[in-house]
């Protein structure tokens, strides 16, 4: 990871603990608490993802390196709080992969963006042994694979009767893949697959951000098979309120081609898959072969365009295509329909890949139509309504998912990095009004402290709140300063601190990726 550029004494190294590895804490340890949370704010917070980033070889002085932050192995970690005692605990849960590199040195899975070092017979050898296990269906250890991106509580088991108030908790990734966790202990549970629901969803991928239907009770996503022209199965699954199983429905298959997706949109009457520009290579043969998901994308295109899939819910098919200009994207924020059937997506437009790699552990510190038409060129045209200015450098976006998701919001959140010279990578929280100023502008409100780096903000509505930033935002953040990291409430409304819990001196939850907040008391987002 580069350095160079950290000018602040003594900041350096407390900024790199958050790349660094972070032993679990498997017991439940009370928090320091600074202020007073609100009364009415009970329940836990849970955070995804990396704490390990490098592995000592067995028997050697050799450490073996992540080269991607969404490579590292995963930890997922839990605040409780009650009666503003704030608690506190961690678990590693891919233990066993992580002691297979101890003793090969290497890592043998699929990644992200991990450099292999092999010669051709080891690529053709590695890459058929991972075409024939990818046929076989076996058992897996808990304890492997490293699936630790998102987290819902709103996914069935499969195979397993619901009970009523039983709570689950599912660990998820870009991937065909997910792991049960226990909402307490942590403890990794079961590894499974969505052709554990139904044998039809097959498919190597399917995206770490699903979409649930609070109304409805329906988990919506997609798997996606891999091939020359690549086949999206659009599905939901839902928990039968007279069997406690749960069922799946298949909304419609679309074949189009092969792109690396992050996340979906919903609105009340349709399904909307995105297609933005992150071409797999050699219709996804080259994944297998590279074993590495960034350098398998192909290169940029800027005449490339992006494809709208609208899927009727209802209906239960694909009833429209659109088109745009080319762009890529992480994260759908949220979607709506508006007036006149139409459709408004709220999502976070780059404007190329390059993204991808900045997430290279050594550049994280650095500055920052008609479903019938195949002819790409005679499809409807995606309107732009407004974009925000791009200086704002917003990701991680959240809204108040309880109360406005599927419906228009005025306020989003998230993380931000101010660009300013001595700023490294995401350094305050921003809170940004949607709703524009008569002279075009966007109002916003911003949280920083000195040498200090948030992760992403979750909304917690208050009770019976009326106002859409009537409650209080959570982030993890690490103070660069004291090397030490604590949980951060602000009112929504002013963006101003009101309580922290701070973990013991010099411990540090590492930076990760999206966080989910559960109480009993409300609906939450998948």
């Amino acid at each position: 990871m580069a350095t160079d550029t950290i000018k602040t004494p003594g900041v350096s190294l407390a900024f790199e603990k958050g790349f660094q590895n972070s032993q679990e804490t498997p017991e439940s340890v009370n928090l320091t608490v600074k202020g007073k949370f609100p009364e009415w704010l009970e329940g836990e917070l849970y955070r995804n993802g990396p704490g390990t980033f490098e592995v000592p070889k067995k028997d050697s002085d050799e450490i073996f390196k992540f080269q991607h932050w969404f490579d590292c192995s995963s930890q997922v970690h839990r605040f409780e709080i009650r009666d503003q005692v704030v608690s506190y605990r961690s678990r590693d849960t891919n233990t066993n992969d992580t002691k297979l590199i101890q003793e090969k040195g290497y890592l043998s899975d699929i990644s992200f963006g991990q450099d292999l070092c092999e010669n051709l017979f080891q690529k053709f050898f590695t890459t058929f042994q991972q075409i024939t296990k990818s046929r076989n269906s076996r058992d897996i250890d808990p304890n492997t694979k490293n699936i630790g991106v998102t987290l819902t509580n709103t996914l069935p088991i499969p195979e397993t009767v619901s009970l009523k108030n039983h709570r689950t908790l599912v660990s998820q990734t870009d991937a065909n893949m997910l792991k049960q966790l226990d909402p307490v202990t942590l403890d990794p549970l079961r590894v499974f697959s969505f052709k554990h629901f139904d044998s039809r969803l097959i498919g190597e991928l399917s995206p770490a951000h699903p979409q649930f239907d609070a109304s409805t009770g329906e988990y919506i996503s997609f798997t996606q098979k891999m091939g020359f022209k690549a086949a999206y199965t659009v599905f939901s699954i839902r928990t039968d309120p007279e069997t406690g199983l749960p069922v799946t429905k298949i909304f419609a298959t679309i074949n189009a081609r092969s792109v690396y997706i992050h996340s979906l949109s919903l609105t009340k009457k349709y399904i909307i898959l995105i297609l933005w520009q992150c071409d797999h290579a050699w219709s996804g043969l080259k994944t297998i072969w590279e074993k590495n998901l960034a350098h398998s994308f192909k290169s940029w295109n800027p005449e490339e365009k992006t494809l709208y899939y609208v899927i009727d819910r209802q209906q239960q098919k694909h009833v429209a295509t659109y088109t745009s200009p080319t762009y890529f994207c992480f994260h759908t924020l949220n979607a709506w329909d508006d007036n006149e059937d139409d459709i408004v997506l709220d999502l976070g437009e780059h404007k190329d890949k390059t993204l991808i790699t900045r997430y290279r552990l050594k550049n994280v510190s650095q500055n920052l139509a008609s479903a019938t038409v195949n002819d790409e060129k005679k499809l409807p045209m995606a309107e732009r309504v407004f974009q925000v200015p791009q200086e704002l450098n917003m990701e991680l976006y959240n809204i108040d998912y309880s109360r406005y998701h599927l419906k228009k919001h005025r306020y989003t959140y998230g993380i931000s990095g101010s660009l300013k010279p001595n700023s490294r990578f995401y350094d305050s929280l921003l809170k940004l009004d949607l709703n524009q100023n008569p002279d075009g502008t966007f109002s916003h409100k911003r949280w920083e402290q000195q040498a200090c780096t948030p992760s992403e903000p979750i909304f917690v509505p208050a009770p019976n709140a009326v106002a859409e930033d009537e409650g209080v935002i959570l982030s993890v953040i690490l103070d660069g300063t004291r090397g030490t990291s604590f949980l951060l409430a602000l009112d929504a409304e002013t963006f101003e601190e009101i309580a922290r819990a701070e973990l013991s001196e010099g411990k540090v939850v590492p930076f990760g990726f999206h966080g989910l907040w559960n109480s009993e008391k409300r609906g939450l987002r998948a």
